[in-house]
């Protein structure tokens, strides 16, 4: 997978869950430790397409996991239940190019401006 394999990145934080999105979390490190953010993305059809992606079925989330000292992302891809999974891995400059491309900075990370509460 690469970055134009994932679109429409935007926080779920007072957004509703278009067509074709996929809800999905974002489990990283910053400067005071490790976070979990929740989004929406749009995957492509090559996502859709990949055969162990049609094996699960429907897709209830993806979760993009960071590894220590700059190990290549997983991308962990679920079923409803849970039981069965996909794994990918994305290089951690694909990873900020996804980030780049869809104009997100990952909270805690420098430039991050915190959604405004109502």
């Amino acid at each position: 997978m690469t970055a134009a394999d994932f679109t429409n990145l935007h926080l779920q934080y007072k957004s509703e869950q278009a067509e074709g999105e996929v809800p999905a979390a974002i489990e990283h490190d910053f400067a005071d430790g490790r976070m979990v953010d929740h989004y929406y993305v749009t995957p492509s059809p090559a996502f859709w397409a990949d055969e162990g992606i049609q094996g699960l079925g429907t897709v209830s989330g993806i979760l993009f996991l960071q590894q220590p000292e700059g190990a290549p992302w997983k991308i962990l891809v679920h079923e409803p239940g849970m039981i069965k999974e996909v794994i990918f891995e994305m290089p951690d400059a694909e990873f900020r190019q996804m980030l780049t491309d869809n104009g997100v900075i990952l909270p805690g990370e420098p430039g991050f401006v915190p959604p405004q509460q109502s």
